[in-house]
């Protein structure tokens, strides 16, 4: 009978405890995960992927994280940057993408962990996950769910250059030309310039010809001027003004010469007479 009672009783306090081990494990079951965002994105073949890491509590109170950061051969670390207020163990690095973060008094909000990031090497679709994930309470572990990303990598198209061509220009001879145009005197023109006589002026005169590829023709001629005759006449008048003008100041001077000559000649005749 004492037997009976002993066995009753040992069957009693397992039975106890496996319910209390059940309901505690029951009671401290959560949702909890870590994830990265964005979770899809569209980049090309040499662009940077910026991914942030964060725990996901769901309400529970989560004190550390464990895992270790996955990525295809498409892509390849660049940096990594810590999440403030943690205090990891094993921090990340691009060498080592495993990691055991603590938090420092837990937390039951979401949290980053770290940023990450990624350069993408070459077209394909990148996926980048979580291993070895834990997400841990307080002595004990709340869940080993995660959530990656899936990333489209598309090529740069190389641009082909542009095969520059001249146009070789079109000569044609079949030269269409309006009427010679009015003469007109050069501006600023003098007489006797651009091979012209002194008592001419250098005149022009053009006319244009179709097609464009047609040179405009133009024409020089020396034209008589009354302003060029004029200031010849004015010059020839001023030459013989002048030169009579000398010849009777010579003929003035020459005779007063020959004058005092006399009367020094008779002066000293006049002197051996006495």
């Amino acid at each position: 009978m004492m037997k009976n009672k002993f066995n009753f009783l040992i069957t009693g306090l397992m039975s106890i405890l496996i319910a209390g081990v059940f309901s505690f494990g029951i009671a401290n079951a959560s949702n909890s995960s870590i994830y990265i965002s964005p979770n899809n994105l569209d980049k090309k073949v040499g662009d940077t992927l910026v991914l942030v890491t964060t725990v996901d509590t769901d309400g529970s109170k989560v004190c550390a994280v464990e895992g270790e950061l996955q990525l295809d051969n498409e892509l390849s670390c660049q940096s990594i940057v810590m999440g403030e207020g943690l205090m990891p163990q094993k921090a990340p690095s691009c060498t080592d993408l495993s990691f055991l973060i603590g938090i420092p008094n837990c937390t039951t909000v979401n949290k980053t962990l770290f940023t990450v990031a990624l350069k993408a090497d070459k077209k394909g679709t990148a996926v980048v996950s979580f291993v070895d994930v834990d997400v841990m309470g307080e002595g004990f572990s709340l869940s080993t769910a995660s959530v990656g990303g899936s990333y489209t990598l598309t090529s740069v198209p190389v641009p082909v250059p542009k095969k520059v061509i001249t146009p070789t220009p079109t000569i044609t001879k079949d030269c269409v030309c309006e009427d010679w145009g009015e003469w007109i005197k050069t501006v600023g023109g003098e007489c006797g310039q651009g091979g012209c006589d002194s008592n001419q002026l250098l005149q022009i005169r053009e006319r244009s010809c179709d097609p464009v590829s047609c040179e405009v023709e133009v024409e020089n001629s020396c034209v008589a001027d009354s302003s060029c005759l004029a200031g010849n006449d004015f010059q020839t008048a001023s030459v013989k003004d002048v030169s009579n003008s000398m010849g009777v100041v010579s003929w003035v001077f020459l005779g007063l010469i020959l004058l005092i000559l006399v009367i020094i000649i008779s002066f000293y005749s006049g002197k051996k007479n006495r």
